[in-house]
């Protein structure tokens, strides 16, 4: 699979979208640029999926399936238009019992520095585990894109000056999905993307952000943010 990167108005809004809702699970979608044709990307050019925008879908409930079709239906239109395509799927898991995480038999007292900070990446991504839910709208979007990747956000690493990635990369890989390197920079430009979330954190633009929820509720909520999209670029 190719390397994955976010743009930062995919991460900012991502990461906003689990600000605006910190009690719910959220979920969305990231699209991509087109590909061009493969002999294009010859091998070993460090080709790599660009994620250049994200579009939030639910709060809360996530596994309603006829609201995911009418909203994968009426985003594959609006990428078309743009010559985009659905390339990815993100999801912050509302509890951290939503994790699969078993204690290790090593008691606290006895473990050495390497022996903890082995606990803290293990306990960091059995917290950002994907569940049923997320594996399953991944692999149908993973039926149209075969360089899909699965996103899990760790809402437990939300803080204000934004210090560190809050994301896990996930790649299908023989019928299963695996958690790539979680110590890589999956963002273009992360002091860039550090910087202008922190300033949105701050201004509190989460607030504003409109997922595929607040479109059914009210249809003239645009879920593409342009608002937030040009904060974005306002802040560059």
């Amino acid at each position: 699979m190719p390397g994955v990167k976010l743009t930062t108005q995919a991460y900012c809004k991502m990461v906003l979208h689990g600000a605006k809702y910190p009690h719910c699970a959220v979920n969305g979608l990231l699209v991509a640029e087109r590909q061009r044709p493969r002999k294009e990307h010859p091998p070993g050019s460090g080709s790599h999926t660009l994620f250049v925008d994200c579009i939030p879908l639910f709060h809360g409930t996530l596994a309603l399936a006829p609201m995911l079709e009418v909203a994968l239906t009426l985003i594959d239109s609006w990428c078309k238009e743009n010559s985009y395509v659905i390339a990815g799927y993100y999801q912050a898991n509302e509890r951290v019992k939503d994790a699969r995480w078993v204690t290790s038999t090593v008691q606290p007292d006895t473990k050495t520095a390497l022996e903890k900070a082995v606990d803290a990446t293990q306990l960091a991504l059995c917290r950002a585990s994907p569940n049923q839910v997320a594996e399953k709208v991944a692999s149908r979007i993973a039926e149209g894109f075969s360089d899909t990747a699965l996103i899990m956000v760790d809402n437990a690493k939300f803080t204000m000056d934004c210090a560190a990635p809050t994301i896990h990369v996930y790649e299908h890989h023989e019928n299963r999905w695996r958690c790539r390197d979680p110590h890589h920079d999956y963002c273009e430009d992360w002091p860039e993307a550090q910087r202008i979330l922190a300033s949105l954190l701050d201004s509190r633009s989460y607030e504003t952000l409109v997922d595929f929820d607040n479109h059914l509720d009210d249809i003239r909520n645009d879920w593409t943010n342009p608002e937030i999209n040009k904060a974005v670029l306002h802040l560059c």
